[in-house]
């Protein structure tokens, strides 16, 4: 595990809508669109290879990564269209997205071996 560094500035994700979720094979995709911006300007995507949860406002567990053989759904999609309040650093663990209606979307980097999530644009790969 290399660490989410203390310095990971997620500021840019504040105000920022998500307008899309990619579901891959190895991957999940946030892709966000920043307030004020248009079309292909503005786009922030979070890729996702590894650990993330998903708590509603009272801290219940929504959803969470798991392998495809154990999933039956995918409740993330509940995200859809909400905006990013605020944004929490657990480093080196875990970085979190709070969204308006008090979900919260976790990002773990919990590999040694592989990649555990990347951040675009500012090409950060944890």
């Amino acid at each position: 595990m290399r660490g989410v560094p203390h310095d990971l500035d997620l500021s840019r994700f504040v105000g920022a809508t998500l307008i899309q979720l990619c579901l891959g094979e190895f991957q999940v995709q946030f892709h966000f669109q920043a307030a004020g911006s248009a079309g292909s300007e503005g786009m922030l995507y979070i890729g996702v290879e590894r650990g993330w949860e998903l708590r509603d406002g009272s801290g219940a567990l929504v959803d969470h990564s798991q392998s495809n053989a154990e999933r039956d759904v995918y409740r993330v999609h509940r995200l859809l269209g909400l905006t990013v309040a605020g944004t929490a650093l657990d480093a080196p663990r875990s970085f979190a997205l709070r969204f308006r209606n008090g979900h919260e979307l976790r990002i773990f980097d919990d590999s040694d071996r592989y990649e555990s999530f990347s951040i675009q644009p500012g090409d950060i790969f944890i």
